[in-house]
């Protein structure tokens, strides 16, 4: 008799292969981590570098500051050094439009934001939703009562309507006492914001007043610094300390904003403290506002001084 092949002759060879294919994704998966192994490596290394130059950047600038900051303390000594006078406000011009701009921020002080704005309206608004639920209900009730009152028992509109009426009539009563609970807080709601509306017609005039005077305020401001900026005078003492002798390159806008309101703070405020920008801290309970200012400006100053 001729010899029956076993079954597992025929399977030796695709198993061999299935073997060896897996052996080739072992390989290219270790292929694959070595690699990966070695960009991470790569990645890190070159993150070093990188934070190591601008480690040496860094210090670079601290250095180049202080030289400059040295070399301008000797042109302040040298006869003949001449220092740009930032606060110089001849007639009181500058310190009028500062005033007018207080009186602006003062009459907007007075109104109402408009987030309570919001919470007055939306009292008002739920009571007149209340209202009209409750017309809705009434309406409901009278026309179940009309149908209640034309068909005889047997009418198959009287079922309808005998539900309607007590699921109506329900929700009138519910409807009615919420009204009651909400009347008064839209009264009170309507009376403040009459008020905040008589406030605002009376101190539009001076509002308007106030923006038109910090616009103008600035764009002389921003010309005064500027022209100093790009002069040969030196920088007042209370400039360089606390912004420092030049802007950033990367942040000189940002740089130049901060300077621009601090020159402002210190015109309106009559600040002509030499050595601090900002002056001495207002009393927080007699100038809430201009305290406020002050605490704003001195965190802006961190990043520059």
């Amino acid at each position: 008799m001729r010899r029956q092949p076993l079954r597992g002759d025929g399977l030796d060879r695709p198993v061999e292969r299935l073997e060896d294919g897996e052996r080739s994704t072992t390989r290219r998966f270790e292929t694959l981590g070595s690699e990966l192994q070695d960009a991470k490596e790569t990645a890190e290394a070159r993150s070093d570098e990188l934070e190591e130059s601008i480690s040496e950047t860094e210090t670079g600038l601290e250095r180049l500051t202080t030289r400059v900051s040295a070399l301008e303390r000797h042109l302040r000594q040298a006869e003949g050094a001449v220092v740009v006078d930032l606060d110089v406000d001849r007639g009181g011009k500058l310190r009028g439009l500062g005033l007018a701009v207080d009186e602006g921020l003062a009459a907007e002080e007075a109104l109402l934001p408009a987030h309570q704005r919001n919470v007055l309206q939306l009292r008002i608004t739920h009571h007149q939703q209340a209202r009209q639920a409750l017309a809705g209900h009434r309406s409901t009730v009278r026309e179940a009562a009309a149908v209640l009152a034309s068909t005889a028992a047997g009418d198959p509109r009287r079922r309808k309507a005998e539900q309607a009426f007590t699921k109506a009539a329900a929700e009138a009563q519910k409807g009615q006492e919420r009204i009651g609970r909400l009347a008064e807080s839209a009264q009170g709601a309507q009376a403040e914001q009459a008020a905040d509306n008589a406030r605002r017609a009376r101190s539009a005039a001076v509002i308007e007043a106030g923006q038109r005077a910090r616009t103008q305020l600035r764009v002389r401001l921003r010309s005064r610094l500027s022209d100093a900026l790009t002069g040969t005078d030196l920088l007042p003492l209370w400039f360089t300390t606390a912004l420092g002798p030049m802007a950033p390159p990367r942040r000189a806008e940002e740089w130049l904003e901060t300077a621009l309101e601090v020159l402002a703070y210190r015109v309106t405020s009559q600040v002509t403290d030499p050595v601090l920008a900002l002056g001495i801290a207002p009393d927080a309970g007699q100038a809430p506002r201009r305290a406020a200012q002050f605490n704003e400006l001195k965190r802006s100053l961190r990043d520059w001084g």
